[in-house]
Order: structure tokens, then C-alpha cells, then sequence
């Protein structure tokens, strides 16, 4: 009887680092890898940990690897004859890349991703940590790599028809369509734009990127003009290898929208709350206070008293309240003096730019118990300190551009906590936490906590020491 032929060839397996964090096992799978297709797999013998940040101010998500390279020897010991695929060399040329995978099985045995993405690595330091010398590579989006080295000519000119200019500014064009038009030029992907969460708006710009300049800095030119389609700041996101541009009242508005409940005979029933994805947690302060508090106020316990809440003893968050002069120099009155290029006229719009004008127009009134909240700061009515803001336009746009720069001021300048939680890569910035805290006897400070925060930074870890993220956030609202 002839035996059938067996295959021999053993498939090859990825080199994952085990790191058990929290009563969880991860597994991590690290390759570096360069255009020429040279690679090398980060094993459990050289991974030391990993970082992800990202930040309010950026769509990108950045990071940072560390491995052991003891003696500086790696170098010369990355060559592994029985493996065709240990073997990298770095030319300088921009083309290191970096892939990263992260899983762990959940309670029913099934294999759950954190993270399956591609890097590119922008820098690498050799350091010293503990007596042991580490190499650490400092990576971002992908995508990022077009917009930070290409060089190529892009003037709002090219969306128009007209391609003569007679004077400064006569033509120009439509902020979020500009974006649009750079982001696609640079990247040379048509579909990098999430339509259904993009949002033009009606601020103009007439711009030509300087020779010799990259995207970024033309980006960040088109934003300081970019005035969303309800007069709001915009926010600016990169998820999904898409990018999104909404207004902050629409970021803020679509978070959270209650809706009466009706039973089968059409009488009444709890209501439905709905929540965007853009919340990322529920988190509640834990002060041993046996006594607890019961309010029908929705802010107080949005989610019931029995709802796993993420814990946080008081003693691991730092509460920082607003600084008693932000009113005078940070959050002052920004006044926006017009020169129409057209008409040579000088406007002044002395109705814009104040604390009173941001907290109309940012839809705060949308969160729980909005009715009875405002904006967590209070106008400052002592003293007429103004900054201005000298802009040559002819469009209507312009003059909400101090209340949108207010707005923007306001993440820096508000009620702020910070503290470290289990880790968690979607604590992205730009998204919402929900926090309340289990203390019956309330001061005015810890009364405006309970509510929606703005996680303006997160910075998570993940190493043989365990797996935590550092969350930095504000709080938008308080109770009037």
C-alpha cells in the first residue's frame, strides 16, 4: 500500500511577544521593514515596549518602539542565516516603515485585534535605560509620510477655472474644499476623504504653498481660515486611513440625543439615549463615601447606579481648575477688524470673539441637563481687555474667526484631569469620556464634574511592565 505524500514545508509562524498586563495575555507581532523589501521581526528577546499618542491638535497618531540593543551590537547581529527575512538595512531614505499588530482572546476564546496597522518611522535615538542600552524608534501614520516629504507646486488656484489673478485674494475658494484638494494631491488617493463626515464650509482662503514646503504646513494654513457651516471650529481626524473635518457644535451635538420612549399601547417608557461612537469610556470617581447622592439630574448618573463604571480612586486623578487670570490674557476678547480688499471698507465685529458668543454657538445646550448648564467659564464683565485680530477680506467668514479662535483657546484653559487607566489605544484625543464621581456632599468643583470631558491626549504604554494609558482631558459645561 503506497503511503501519499506528506508536505514537509512548515509554514512560518510570526515572532509575537507574550506580555501579560491586568490578568490579560497580549500578544504583539512588530516587524521593521524598508522599500527594498528587507525586514526584521521584534522578538521577546529585544522588545522592551510600545507607545501610541495622540494629541487634540493632530489627526495622526504617533508612537514610539523600544528595543534592547545591548553593546550597540545590533547592527551586526541582525543577520540570521536561517531566516531570509532578519537581515535590514537602513538607507536614509525615508522608506523605514513599521508594522504593528495587537490581539488578546476575550472571555469566550475568540481573538479580539486592538490594533493591525502600518507605521512609518521618522527618527530612531540610541539611549540608555537602567544600565541598558535601547534604540527607540519614533513612528506616526503612514499617510503622513506624503504629507511631510513631498514637495511639489499647489496654489488654491487650481480649483478654479480662472488661472489669471488680477489681485491678492480676488480668487478666493472654499477652505474645506481646499483641504480636500491638497490632501488628495499629496497623497494621490482620491478616496482619502470621508465624505460622509466631511464638511466644507463656507470660510474662503486664497493660498499658494511656498516652494520647497510640505502639506503640513499648508494644512495648518487652510485650518486658521476654515469656518464650519453653523460659523464653529472644525475638527480635523484621521480614522479608518480617512480623514473627517466636522463642526465642533456637530462633534459635540451628535454625541448624546435623548428621545422619549413609547411602549407597544403608545403610553410612556424609559427613554431611548442615543451615543455616538465618538464616546471612547465611562469612568466614576471613587471616594469611600458610603453616603451617595440620588438626583434626578442626568449628569449625575447618565447611566444608572448599577452600570459598570471604569474606576478611578480619587487619590490617581488630578483635578486643575481654571486659572484665576484666564479670562484677562488667554480666553480675552478676540476682536476681528476687517479690510475689505473690494470696497476698501474697515469693519470692526466688536459682536464676535467673546465667551457669551462661543457658548451660543457651540451647543453645549445639547448635553444632558443642557438647559441647565453654560459654558465652564464665566465672561469677564470688569475689565474691556480685547486682542486683535487685523484680517484683509472681502467675505462674510471672516468675522467669525475670533469666536472660532476662542473656541480653540478653550482646550487649553478649562477644567482639566488627568490620570491613568487600563490601557486603551481608542482613548483617541478629540473623542469624549463620561465621568461621575460617588461623593454625596458636592463643593462648586466637584459639582462640574459629572458629564461629558474632552480627551485632548492620551499616551499609552504597553511593555513587559503592564499596559495603561495616561488620559488628559477638559470639561466643556457646568451646572449655572
Amino acid at each position: 500500500m503506497t503511503t501519499p505524500a506528506t508536505s514537509k514545508v512548515v509554514p512560518k509562524k510570526e515572532s509575537a511577544v507574550s506580555i501579560n498586563a491586568n490578568g490579560t495575555e497580549y500578544k504583539m507581532v512588530s516587524i521593521l521593514f524598508n522599500s527594498r523589501g528587507e525586514s526584521r521581526f521584534i522578538d521577546s528577546n529585544c522588545f522592551e515596549g510600545v507607545t501610541f499618542e495622540t494629541y487634540q491638535t493632530s489627526p495622526f497618531l504617533l508612537g514610539s518602539l523600544i528595543v534592547v540593543n545591548d553593546s550597540n551590537m545590533d547592527s551586526l547581529n541582525k543577520l540570521n542565516f536561517k531566516s531570509p527575512i532578519s537581515n535590514i538595512n537602513e538607507y536614509g531614505d525615508g522608506n523605514l516603515f513599521l508594522k504593528i499588530k495587537i490581539t488578546f482572546l476575550d472571555g469566550s476564546n475568540k481573538t479580539v485585534t486592538l490594533i493591525d496597522k502600518f507605521f512609518v518611522v521618522k527618527s530612531k535615538i540610541d539611549t540608555v535605560q537602567d544600565n541598558i542600552r535601547q534604540t527607540v524608534y519614533y513612528f506616526v501614520d503612514i499617510i503622513f509620510n506624503h504629507l511631510n516629504n513631498k514637495r511639489q507646486i499647489w496654489s488654491t488656484d487650481l480649483l478654479n477655472q480662472k488661472h489669471t489673478i488680477n489681485q491678492y485674494g480676488e480668487q478666493t475658494v472654499n477652505a474645506g474644499r481646499a483641504l480636500k484638494h491638497l490632501l488628495e494631491t499629496f497623497t494621490g488617493q482620491k478616496d482619502i476623504i470621508d465624505e460622509a463626515n466631511w464638511d466644507d464650509g463656507h470660510g474662503k482662503i486664497y493660498y499658494t504653498l511656498p516652494a520647497g514646503t510640505s502639506a503640513i504646513v499648508g494644512i495648518s494654513k487652510i485650518l486658521k481660515s476654515y469656518v464650519s457651516s453653523d460659523n464653529c471650529a472644525g475638527v480635523f481626524t484621521y480614522y479608518n486611513g480617512k480623514f473627517q473635518l466636522k463642526s465642533l457644535k456637530k462633534h459635540i451635538t451628535e454625541l448624546y440625543n435623548k428621545e422619549p420612549g413609547l411602549n407597544q399601547v403608545g403610553g410612556s417608557a424609559p427613554d431611548k439615549i442615543k451615543l455616538s461612537n465618538s464616546l471612547a469610556a465611562v469612568f466614576k470617581i471613587q471616594t469611600n463615601d458610603l453616603q451617595q447622592e440620588y438626583s434626578n439630574k442626568s449628569t449625575v448618573d447618565l447611566f444608572g447606579r448599577y452600570f459598570n463604571y471604569i474606576p478611578i480612586s480619587l487619590q490617581d486623578i488630578r483635578l486643575k481648575d481654571i486659572q484665576p487670570d484666564s479670562t484677562i490674557n488667554k480666553l480675552a476678547k478676540n476682536e476681528v477688524i476687517q479690510f475689505n480688499t473690494k470696497s476698501k471698507q474697515l469693519t470692526i465685529h466688536s459682536d464676535q470673539g467673546t465667551i457669551n458668543r462661543v457658548e451660543e454657538v457651540t451647543g453645549l445646550q445639547m448635553l444632558p441637563d443642557g438647559n441647565d448648564s453654560k459654558i465652564n467659564i464665566d465672561s469677564n464683565e470688569d475689565y474691556n481687555i480685547k486682542k486683535k485680530m487685523f484680517i484683509l477680506s472681502h467675505d462674510d467668514s471672516t468675522r467669525h474667526l475670533g469666536t472660532i479662535k476662542l473656541q480653540n483657546d478653550l482646550f487649553s484653559n478649562l477644567t482639566k484631569a488627568s490620570f491613568t487607566t487600563t490601557g486603551n489605544i481608542n482613548l483617541n484625543a478629540n473623542k469624549f469620556i463620561y465621568m461621575t464621581i460617588d461623593l454625596k456632599s458636592k463643593n462648586e468643583f466637584a459639582k462640574k464634574i459629572p458629564g461629558f470631558w474632552y480627551i485632548t491626549k492620551n499616551l499609552t504604554t504597553l511593555g513587559k511592565s503592564g499596559f495603561a494609558s495616561s488620559i488628559e482631558c477638559v470639561k466643556l459645561d457646568k451646572p449655572k
